[in-house]
């Protein structure tokens, strides 16, 4: 989780539809495992032009390299079933144990009148589309958004 901490987003979560939010994610991910990459293999490269081409232990120092970058890809892939809490994607890592977790709070984060009081369980995959991406009036948003959210209840 201290990778995801250090993603600056663009957009809030449950603003966006969630498999567009977890492919920007995979995204940064994908490009600090890219930079680090290069980091040691120009390290590699720069450290092993001194010893024979084709020596069988650089040979080897090489393929571990390579087979390392092979793990940590994996390792930061998501898992992106869907959390057991809410409809959101689980962005734990592919290999996880024990529930799938999105890493957020599980409400609803629009303040509106089906909700009253206290945020209800965000269970829409995504409620936002009659706000944001719909030209309609506010109050017919309103009334899709509550009948979305009435019946995952």
């Amino acid at each position: 989780m201290a990778l995801l901490e250090s993603w600056s987003q663009s957009t809030p979560r449950q603003l966006i539809p969630d498999s567009e939010w977890a492919a920007e994610l995979v995204k940064y991910l994908n490009g600090l495992v890219d930079l680090r990459v290069s980091h040691v293999r120009f390290w590699l490269d720069c450290n092993l032009t001194r010893f024979e081409r084709g020596h069988a232990a650089i040979e080897d120092i090489r393929r571990r390299f390579h087979n390392m970058v092979i793990e940590l890809r994996a390792g930061v892939q998501l898992c992106g079933a869907q959390c057991a809490s809410c409809n959101l994607l689980c962005i734990r890592s592919r290999l996880h144990e024990g529930d799938h977790n999105c890493n957020t709070n599980h409400k609803c984060t629009y303040v509106c009148g089906f909700c009253e009081d206290e945020p209800q369980p965000c269970s829409a995959r995504y409620v936002t589309f009659s706000i944001f991406v719909l030209n309609v009036e506010k109050s017919i948003a309103l009334d899709i958004l509550e009948s979305i959210c009435k019946e995952n209840r």
